[in-house]
C-alpha cells in the first residue's frame, strides 16, 4: 500500500511538472466577418505561449467563380520571433472586395483561413485551414479586378498589399494606366533593354549593313535605314508578343532551333567575308532584275527590313520583366491592341541606340581608301564574332572557346603582330597595332589551350592547368546540383517529394544568353550558392520547346526563359516572387532572403 501510495505522489508530481499542451481548437480560434464597410476582416485568436507564422498565414477566395474577388490584402507587421518571421499576437487581416462580372444585391462567397503556429512549450501544430461563408452587398463594392484570386500575402508592413512580381505589377500599370502612360513607360523600359546583352549583336549588324554602302552612305540615308531596321523589328518583337500572349506559344521560341540557328551564322560568315572583299555577294542576276521591279531601287531597304526583322527573332530572344507584363496583360485581357501598342513603344526604345550606332556610322565613314578597308575589316571580324555567339547556343562551351581562339589568333595575324617592326620608327602607329596584335594572339593561345582541355569559362580559360583537380571536381558537383526536368509530370513528383523544403524552379534554355549568364555570374556566387543549398533545385530544360515543354511553361504563365519561380514547403506556388529576366547576385541573393 506505501509503494501505491508512493507511485501516486511521483506520478501527480511527474505529470505536474510536463508542459501542458493545448489542443488545436484551444490554441487558435480564427473567424471571418465583412464590416460595414464591405471588408472581410479575418483573425486567428491565438491562445496564451502561442505564435503564427506569418509565411503560414494565407486568406483564399475559395470559389473565384462567385463574382466576389479579392482586390487586395493588407497584412499586419510580424516579429522576429527564433530567426522565424511570426506573430506572437493574434493577427488582424483586412481583404478589400471587388466585384467581377454582373452580380448585383447580397452575395454569398466562401474565404478561408489558412494558418501553423506552435507552442513556445515545443510544439509545433499541423497546417490547419477553416473555411467560411460570408455575405456582401455587391451593389456597394466597385468593379475591378483583382491583384490575385487567391491570396498568399506575406507583408512586413502594416499597410502593405500582397506583393506581387515585376512583370505582374507592369501588366497591373498596362490595366490602369492612361495610353501616353504607357507609351512612355515602355519607350524608357525599352531603352533600358538596350543596355543590355541581348541587344548588343544588333550594333554591328546594323552597321555593317551601312559600313556596306561605301561612298554611297550619306548621313540621312543611314538614318533612313537605320530606322527601317528599327521599325522592322519592332514589327517581329510586337507580332511575336501578340501571338504569345494571346495563344502562349513564344514565335522567337521557334526561331531558336538548331537548323535556323546554323542557317544564320553562316550568313553572317558569309556578309563578313565580303567584307574582307573576298568576294562581292550579289543574288543571281535574274533575281536581281526582278526585285528591281519591286523596289530594289529603293536604296536597299528592304534587304535592311528583313535583316532587322529576323534580328529581332533570332538574335534577341530574351525575357524580360516589361515583355513578361505586356504578354501577361494580353493573356488576361485578350486586348492585343494595347498589348501591341506596349511591345511596339517596347521595341522602338530598344531601337533608339541602334538608330544613333547606324547615324554615327554613316556620319563619320571615313573617305575611299585604305581606312575604308580597315572600317570593312573591323565589322567584318565583329559579324564572325556575331555567328560565334549565334552558334554557342548549340555547341559545347570548350567548342566555343575553340571557335573564339581561331576568331582572335586570325586577327592577330591581320594585325601584323608577327611582322618585323622597323627600329628607326617605333612610334609608329604600326608599333601599337603591332601590341594589340600581340595581346589579342596571347589571349586566343590561352582560349584554345582551354578549349581543347575542357574549360567552358572564357574569363578563366586555363583554369583546367591553374585550379586543382579537387575544386574543380567540387564546382561540377555544385554545377550540376539542379535537377532537369521537361514536363509537368517530372515537376510534380519531385514537388511531392520535396515536402518540407522550398523549391526553386528555373527556366533554361541552351540558346539563352541570360540564362548562361545567370549560371557564371549569379548562381555561381558563394554567398548565392550558400543560400540556394536550403532550396530543393529545379531546371526545366525547355531548349527542345516540345510539346511536354510548351505545357510547362504554359502552366506557370512562363513565355520564355529566363524566369525562376518559387514553390513552399507545401509545394505550392508562392506568388508574387517570379523572376523574370537576368538578375545579378545581389538582388537576386535578396530575394531570396525575403522567401
Amino acid at each position: 500500500m506505501r509503494h501505491f501510495s508512493f507511485l501516486l505522489l511521483f506520478s501527480v508530481i511527474l505529470f505536474g511538472a510536463l508542459p501542458k499542451f493545448l489542443m488545436p481548437d484551444e490554441a487558435f480560434k480564427p473567424s471571418a466577418t465583412v464590416n460595414d464597410k464591405q471588408q472581410v476582416i479575418a483573425t486567428v485568436n491565438i491562445a496564451k505561449d502561442i505564435y503564427l507564422y506569418e509565411e503560414k498565414l494565407h486568406v483564399v477566395d475559395v470559389n473565384s467563380d462567385d463574382g466576389i474577388i479579392f482586390k487586395s490584402v493588407i497584412m499586419p507587421k510580424s516579429t522576429d520571433h527564433h530567426d522565424e518571421k511570426v506573430f506572437l499576437d493574434s493577427p488582424i487581416i483586412i481583404v478589400n472586395l471587388a466585384k467581377n462580372g454582373n452580380v448585383s444585391g447580397k452575395v454569398s462567397f466562401e474565404v478561408a483561413i489558412e494558418y501553423q503556429g506552435c507552442s513556445e512549450q515545443g510544439l509545433c501544430y499541423e497546417p490547419l485551414k477553416k473555411v467560411f461563408t460570408l455575405e456582401v452587398d455587391s451593389d456597394k463594392l466597385q468593379s475591378n479586378a483583382p491583384i490575385t484570386n487567391k491570396s498568399e500575402t506575406k507583408s512586413s508592413q502594416s499597410t502593405t498589399i500582397e506583393p506581387s512580381s515585376e512583370s505582374d505589377s507592369i501588366a497591373q500599370t498596362l490595366k490602369e494606366g492612361s495610353l501616353l502612360f504607357i507609351i512612355i513607360s515602355f519607350l524608357g523600359f525599352g531603352f533600358l533593354l538596350a543596355l543590355t546583352p541581348c541587344v548588343f549583336p544588333m550594333i554591328p549588324i546594323l552597321s555593317s549593313v551601312i559600313v556596306a554602302q561605301g561612298k554611297n552612305i550619306t548621313t540621312r540615308k543611314a538614318f533612313m535605314m537605320s530606322l527601317v531596321y528599327v521599325l522592322a523589328m519592332s514589327v517581329a518583337y510586337t507580332v511575336a508578343g501578340v501571338l504569345a500572349g494571346m495563344f502562349g506559344a513564344n514565335l522567337q521560341v521557334a526561331f531558336q532551333t538548331p537548323w535556323i540557328i546554323v542557317t544564320f551564322s553562316l550568313i553572317f560568315v558569309a556578309l563578313s567575308l565580303s567584307m574582307f572583299d573576298y568576294y562581292e555577294l550579289q543574288m543571281p542576276q535574274f533575281i536581281q532584275s526582278r526585285l528591281n521591279k519591286v523596289g530594289q531601287k529603293q536604296g536597299g531597304y528592304m534587304g535592311v527590313a528583313l535583316m532587322g526583322f529576323f534580328s529581332a527573332l533570332i538574335v534577341g530572344p530574351c525575357v524580360a520583366a516589361p515583355l513578361a507584363g505586356a504578354l501577361i496583360y494580353i493573356g488576361q485581357t485578350g486586348d492585343a491592341l494595347l498589348g501591341g501598342i506596349a511591345l511596339f513603344a517596347l521595341s522602338v526604345g530598344m531601337g533608339i541606340p541602334l538608330i544613333i550606332v547606324g547615324v554615327s556610322a554613316g556620319k563619320f565613314m571615313p573617305k575611299p581608301g585604305a581606312w575604308m578597308d580597315t572600317i570593312k575589316a573591323i565589322f567584318g571580324v565583329m559579324l564572325i564574332g556575331v555567328a560565334i555567339w549565334m552558334i554557342s547556343r548549340i555547341l559545347p562551351e570548350n567548342i566555343t572557346l575553340l571557335l573564339w581562339s581561331f576568331l582572335l589568333i586570325a586577327t592577330a595575324v591581320n594585325m601584323g603582330a608577327f611582322e618585323s617592326l622597323h627600329l628607326d620608327c617605333p612610334r609608329s602607329p604600326k608599333a601599337i597595332t603591332k601590341s594589340i596584335g600581340l595581346i589579342l594572339f596571347m589571349y586566343g593561345a590561352s582560349l584554345f589551350f582551354g578549349g581543347i582541355s575542357g574549360a567552358k569559362d572564357p574569363l578563366r580559360p586555363l583554369s583546367e592547368f591553374t585550379i586543382p583537380q579537387s575544386i574543380l571536381s567540387a564546382q561540377r558537383v555544385k554545377e550540376t546540383s539542379f535537377q532537369k526536368i521537361t514536363s509537368i509530370e517530372e515537376l510534380n513528383v519531385i514537388l511531392k517529394n520535396s515536402q518540407g523544403k522550398k523549391v526553386m524552379l528555373d527556366f533554361y534554355a541552351d540558346w539563352c544568353v541570360a540564362c548562361k549568364e545567370l549560371e557564371h555570374n549569379t548562381f555561381s556566387d558563394t554567398s548565392v550558392k550558400a543560400k540556394m543549398s536550403e532550396f530543393v533545385l529545379i531546371q526545366a530544360d525547355v531548349t527542345a520547346n516540345g510539346e511536354s515543354e510548351k505545357a510547362l511553361s504554359k502552366k506557370y504563365g512562363v513565355f520564355g526563359p529566363p524566369a525562376i519561380l518559387f514553390f513552399d514547403e507545401n509545394g505550392k506556388l508562392i506568388k508574387g516572387r517570379t523572376i523574370v529576366g537576368y538578375q545579378d547576385p545581389e538582388p537576386f541573393l535578396e530575394h531570396l532572403n525575403k522567401l
